[in-house]
């Protein structure tokens, strides 16, 4: 047996042990992938159990997860509302919107304040 086949009873070279497994024979990959073949037979997750400190900022963590992401809410909440507006006025609210930094939903929602305020 020569060094280079040294340690690989079966024939196989080191070479073959370096190859991508898209390159292996099926025989090969069986063998070169039979480790992830048993089942799992340690206590869990490698490494030393969480500290009470640890598991109290996880709980904290998982909490803050829960809640809602996204824009805060103003007042009660948004509600999508889908209205029809006549294109010309559409594109005179636009362009004032543009001109005072306005969006058109924020231009909407001032106007209707406006006439329920009278």
């Amino acid at each position: 047996m020569s060094k280079r086949n040294a340690g690989y009873g079966d024939g196989e070279s080191k070479m073959a042990k370096d190859k991508r497994y898209d390159q292996m024979s099926a025989k090969a990959l069986a063998k070169a992938t039979a480790e992830y073949d048993k089942p799992s037979t340690g206590p869990g997750l490698p490494g030393k159990p969480l500290t009470t400190e640890d598991r109290a900022a996880h709980r904290r963590a998982r909490g803050h997860a829960r809640t809602k992401l996204g824009r805060p809410v103003i007042g009660e909440g948004a509600k999508i509302v889908p209205v029809s507006i006549e294109r010309g006025l559409l594109r005179r609210v636009d362009r004032f919107g543009k001109r005072h930094k306005l969006k058109r939903s924020q231009l909407v929602a001032e106007g209707l304040k406006m006439l329920l305020a009278k």
